[in-house]
């Protein structure tokens, strides 16, 4: 009969991670149909909140079982070349109501330049997000549990970074 650490490690194997929806603000469509953020611009960023949840998996053997849970910690974006930035969460979708060039409250990023001379003229960005993982289990005589290493789920967009000519009046 398996102990539940192995239960749980079988577990952790088969465990399956959701991956970040990314998604970005500035989101505009360029004459040529792709999409951009704008330089100098508060770019907001989030994934979709559905994904924002415990991902749990449990192995059972007769008496003996184990369930892993993962549990989303933080988010972690990278622009593409060079700069990235934490969030400590899913961050928030674009809120218009609160100012048209308004910064993100929680997960922003501001370009400062073009993606001009990148391939495509254009950069792909990637959102992470870390997930902490611990495990309880049983023999049936009482319970134990551990953690795992912690995990992460990554998912890419390429986008460009366009420059804009605009009169703002405040």
């Amino acid at each position: 009969m398996p102990t539940p650490a192995e239960l749980a490690a079988r577990a952790f194997e088969q465990l399956q991670l959701p991956l970040p929806v990314p998604r970005h603000s500035p989101d505009v469509r360029l004459p040529d149909g792709r999409t951009a953020t704008i330089v100098g611009e508060n770019t907001w960023i989030w994934t979709d909140r559905g994904v924002w949840k415990p991902a749990v998996e449990r192995v059972q053997a007769g008496p003996v079982w184990a369930e892993v849970t993962a549990t989303p910690t933080g988010m972690t974006f990278n622009s593409g070349y060079g700069g990235s930035m934490s969030c400590s969460g899913p961050g928030t979708p674009y809120d218009r109501s609160l100012g048209l060039h308004a910064a993100s409250p929680d997960c922003g990023f501001v370009y400062t330049r073009s993606s001009v001379g990148q391939p495509n003229d254009q950069t792909t960005a990637e959102w992470a997000i870390q997930w902490s993982v611990s495990w309880i289990g049983s023999d049936g005589s009482g319970s134990v549990g551990g953690d795992f290493p912690l995990m992460q789920s990554r998912a890419r967009a390429t986008f460009a970074v366009a420059e804009v000519q605009a009169l703002r009046a405040n």
